[in-house]
């Protein structure tokens, strides 16, 4: 079988979990016997590195610096995004040539939800993967206190736009139930088979057990951006005394609050900054962690970041949100999102 994966980052310029889960999806699937090619997007500015395992057409686009820009750019950039007939037909393009019988779509912005369209107009079988809240909010975010924010009018009227393009494809696919519900609950998906389907993880080798042990050593893994929890916990890690213990951060996919991360924990020298890391130095630091601590402050679907810290045979520390409550084993620890004491008390619980 040929199948195309569409998901908008990869490979340099991947930024967290969803696309080390494409990653495996694709090599999965080779190793399976399929033939598999990738639909992604890069900076018109940047010229992608060569990957010798899998064929990946690039579309050149801005998602990748999005960040970078003002919020007026970002807004007019979401509108064009929407409606970009120019994706469209690119895809469209790519899907006649390679003739595959079945699309996999991933996150889709910067590629446009018209990318679907595309897909459905040649009758190839599509199924997709949730990996956020991209279809209900451009922003892809929900942040812990602003949940009302998917229901407001402009967001309602995104919603009804992104509920038409996608439809219902033959399968949707979620690796937690929570980010499943959310979009059956808001009208999405009504003729699709529903899967909910967790993330397979292959175990870390030479794991080593440190649960039952005191806890000195804690690990970060991500990117350096504030709703990720990264400012919340270095904040909260400076209150706790005990000069044996160490955070580390674990860069991974950059991120635009690194200076500030840097200069909040410039006066405390446990806490150091890895990387940028790859993908298998960051598997390496592993080993050398109690503990891996998620401190998120959005709602998360399904962390991969939380599967290989139990491969590693990490204790995972955990606020309490979106889809976390599904991954978590009973010797692990919750704390409340954004409540600093309460992870000061799990962290001195285990120290």
């Amino acid at each position: 079988m040929k199948i195309v994966i569409l998901h908008n980052l990869y490979g340099e310029f991947s930024h967290g979990g969803a696309e080390t889960a494409v990653a495996m999806m694709a090599n999965n699937y080779q190793e399976q016997g399929h033939k598999v090619f990738l639909i992604s997007t890069c900076p018109a500015s940047q010229k992608p590195q060569a990957d010798n395992k899998l064929k990946i057409y690039h579309l050149a686009s801005e998602f990748y610096n999005l960040s970078q820009h003002s919020l007026a750019y970002r807004l007019v950039w979401q509108i064009a995004n929407l409606f970009s007939v120019a994706k469209y037909y690119k895809i469209k393009k790519i899907l006649e040539q390679e003739k595959p019988d079945l699309a996999i779509t991933h996150n889709l912005m910067g590629l446009g939800l018209l990318s679907v369209r595309a897909i459905h107009s040649l009758k190839i079988r599509h199924e997709h993967f949730l990996h956020d809240i991209q279809l209900l909010h451009p922003s892809g975010l929900m942040i812990w206190g602003q949940e009302k924010k998917i229901s407001s009018p402009t967001a309602r009227l995104y919603q009804y736009w992104s509920k038409n393009i996608i439809g219902s494809p033959q399968r949707v696919i979620s690796p937690s139930r929570w980010l499943l519900d959310m979009h059956s609950n808001n009208g999405f998906f009504k003729n699709s088979e529903l899967l909910f389907k967790p993330f397979v993880w292959p175990q870390s080798t030479n794991a080593i057990t440190t649960k039952n042990n005191p806890a000195k050593n804690f690990l970060f893994i991500g990117q350096i951006e504030e709703q990720k929890g990264i400012l919340f916990l270095i904040d909260s890690f400076k209150k706790i005394p005990g000069a044996e213990l160490t955070l580390n951060i674990a860069i991974r996919g950059g991120g635009k609050d690194l200076a500030t991360a840097r200069q909040l924990a410039a006066n405390d020298s446990r806490i150091k900054f890895l990387g940028p890391l790859s993908y298998e130095e960051t598997d390496k630091i592993k080993k050398l962690n109690d503990c891996l601590i998620v401190p998120s402050l959005c709602y998360e679907n399904s962390p991969t970041v939380i599967y290989g810290g139990q491969a590693a045979d990490l204790k995972i520390i955990a606020a309490k949100l979106g889809g976390i409550p599904e991954l978590m084993k009973p010797e692990d620890e919750f704390f409340q999102p954004g409540d600093k004491q309460d992870l000061i008390r799990v962290i001195s619980k285990l120290i």
